[in-house]
């Protein structure tokens, strides 16, 4: 078991100013899309309260997950994005807050290698193929056939893992987490659960 490092915070990050970096379209989809910054924190709290971990953001969007985690932890997050203009955003974020500690990737999480990781994040990132109303963008096609494979493939990847794994999900009804995981803590609304291999 890995320790906790003291963390060394360079900012306090708030909703506002995280918002006044984005464009008015962006800003418009965040509320619904992006993890809010007391939702990243607590999930980062789950995922390290043994010690700190390399994690992996699937669909991570713009990043703000990772870049919440990153200031509120030592822990290194890693974030992958199919969508390119997505990913483009994150980047220019990571480099408005000058964190070492984060990555991101414009990647499919099919052709990634979990093995590289100790815990992992999903804000229900395979949603927008079954329900087109709520999809973020244009930029990639979306169909049920799309959602099947990628929550059999990531549900797979994660049953191949240590025990002790750690996953944290926000909302979603968790088909991609496997019986090999337990579910050991929930939110009060329910939203937000860890679940770690046994």
């Amino acid at each position: 078991m890995s320790e906790k490092t003291p963390i060394k915070k360079k900012f306090i990050l708030s909703e506002d100013g995280f918002n006044k970096l984005l464009s008015e379209d962006i800003m418009s989809v965040s509320k619904t899309h992006f993890t809010p910054i007391h939702i990243a924190e607590t999930a980062t709290d789950w995922l390290t309260e043994d010690g700190d971990k390399n994690i992996l953001d699937i669909g991570a969007g713009i990043g703000k997950f990772c870049i919440s985690g990153a200031l509120h932890s030592n822990s290194k997050f890693t974030g992958i994005e199919i969508r390119p203009s997505l990913v483009k955003v994150a980047k220019f974020l990571l480099k408005a807050y000058d964190l070492s500690n984060v990555e991101f990737y414009e990647q499919n999480s099919i052709d990634v290698d979990f093995q590289k990781f100790d815990a992992f994040y999903l804000y229900n990132p395979y949603y927008e193929n079954i329900a087109h109303t709520k999809r973020l963008n244009n930029e990639l096609p979306l169909s049920e056939a799309y959602f099947r494979t990628y929550t059999k493939q990531t549900a797979y990847k994660l049953d191949q893992l240590k025990i002790g794994t750690r996953v944290v999900t926000y909302h979603g009804d968790n088909h991609e987490i496997p019986v090999s995981y337990e579910k050991k803590r929930v939110s009060n609304d329910g939203l937000l659960k860890l679940w770690i291999k046994t």
